[in-house]
């Protein structure tokens, strides 16, 4: 890959902050009839120059807690994953937190996803929890526009 495709916004790494499973259920089968809930939340604790002014550096905290249920059965998983993002000063703390917003928690997303995959397939004698796809860009937007109503 040519460096010219190269995001100027890097995820310099991620951890699991927290991770709680509840199941009552010993397999998740396709057949049956779920009921599924998904919450999301993020904050952004910290943004601060570093590297002598020439790097912003940014956490992301990214807050899921997922749920599937059948008749008195519950499956459940609350997750925060935590990210550090860094891009050049340059482009300023406006669009900086606003690409954290949007590319961190995709990219953080996309890594919870994975392991709670994995993770959950674990814990049962067959299936697994599967995240959503999840629209950042709809849900940025929505953030946008209760800040205004605000």
């Amino acid at each position: 890959m040519a460096n010219q495709y190269l995001s100027n916004f890097q995820i310099i790494g991620s951890s699991i902050k927290n991770l709680k499973i509840k199941n009552d259920f010993v397999s998740l089968g396709d057949g049956a009839s779920y009921k599924r809930k998904i919450d999301i939340s993020h904050s952004v604790p910290t943004i601060e120059l570093i590297d002598d002014e020439k790097t912003l550096s940014g956490i992301l905290l990214l807050n899921i807690k997922v749920s599937v249920t059948s008749n008195k059965k519950k499956y459940s998983v609350d997750m925060c994953i935590e990210g550090c993002f860094n891009a050049p000063a340059e482009i300023g703390e406006e669009a900086f937190r606003n690409m954290v917003r949007v590319n961190g928690i995709t990219s953080l997303y996309s890594i919870a996803r994975g392991f709670i995959q994995s993770t959950t397939s674990q814990t049962l004698v067959s299936g697994s929890v599967l995240l959503p796809m999840f629209n950042v860009a709809a849900y940025s937007e929505d953030l946008d526009s209760q800040k205004a109503d605000s």
